[in-house]
């Protein structure tokens, strides 16, 4: 008999049968009339083609083979109700694995990764456990196995079962040495960036790069470049900046130090390279894991935080 076909509650009413010792009794206590009880077992012996009770009038015993099979079938119910107080226990307090996929953006302008997730969340739900994974790939939460994915906005078509949520946009802005600057004519205007050397943050580089600012008012234009760096590194590309290799699209809070200190100027003021909305994805909350349903509460609150307090957004 194929295990496909073989009804798992008939297992269950013969491992009773034996335990109570007669179809009356195990009736009874399951709420089943003896008749019903005794038909189910009699399909089951039918379906193994094999005798497993003995049957007398006045008493009945598994046969040999009817005595093994109700030891696996104590066994299979055990492992049954343990699996039941499993999801009981993470029904009553949240607990267990939730896999968060982060942009390098947000990890590389944030402190530490704990600045994500604060340390009092960590500590009020100690059966939590966090396995976060970056990169800058679009993430499929089904296909790639992720319960929370933040990333950067985008114009996709999203499964009814994916719920997404605005957390902030970053602003971005063109930064570069004065002693860079002082030596090469005045970048006026969106179209004298032509003749810069860009580093320019890419995850997908290019042999002609395009570069599109977005202006006051909701103007925008267009510039191709010249990237003599990219890098999906908000870090490397600062620290080329820094060292006087051109002009770099970063966010501007990264900056912020050496901006005030004037190692670093801010060119074309009233342009932006970027504004990068950031969304939380996540499946629908119907049937969402406990664990999972807290740390999106969390991740809600403390990421738009995060950003506005440390001036990202």
């Amino acid at each position: 008999m194929s295990p496909l076909s073989m009804d798992l509650n008939d297992l269950y009413l013969f491992a009773q049968v034996v335990e109570y010792k007669s179809f009356t009794s195990a009736g009874e206590i399951l709420g089943i009339p003896k008749s019903r009880l005794s038909r189910r077992i009699a399909q089951l012996e039918d379906q193994f083609g094999i005798r497993l009770l003995h049957r007398t009038s006045r008493r009945l015993r598994p046969t040999d083979v009817g005595l093994s099979l109700y030891e696996h079938c104590r066994a299979m119910i055990a492992e049954a109700q343990a699996g039941e107080a499993v999801v009981h226990r993470h029904l009553i307090e949240p607990a267990g694995l939730v896999r968060i996929s982060l942009p390098v953006v947000l990890t590389e302008i944030a402190t530490s990764l704990q600045t994500m997730l604060s340390p009092q969340f960590m500590c009020r739900y100690p059966k939590i456990r966090i396995a976060i994974s970056v990169s800058n790939r679009w993430i499929d939460l089904i296909e790639d196995n992720f319960d929370i994915a933040i990333m950067e906005h985008d114009e996709r078509q999203y499964s009814s079962s994916v719920v997404q949520v605005g957390l902030g946009t970053l602003r971005w802005g063109l930064v570069a040495t004065p002693e860079y600057l002082a030596q090469r004519e005045a970048f006026d205007c969106p179209d004298a960036l032509s003749r810069a050397d860009m580093l320019i943050y890419d995850v997908a580089p290019e042999q002609n790069t395009e570069l599109h600012l977005e202006g006051s008012g909701n103007s925008t234009t267009t510039v191709t470049v010249n990237a003599r760096l990219q890098s999906s590194s908000i870090l490397l590309l600062k620290k080329a900046a820094i060292g006087g290799l051109g002009i770099a699209c970063l966010p501007l809070r990264v900056c912020k130090e050496e901006i005030d200190a004037g190692s670093l100027c801010v060119v074309l003021p009233d342009w932006s390279p970027k504004k990068e909305r950031l969304v939380m994805r996540f499946l629908t909350r119907r049937g969402l894991m406990p664990a999972v349903r807290t740390t999106i509460d969390s991740l809600k609150e403390d990421i738009p935080q995060i950003l506005t307090e440390h001036g990202y957004v």
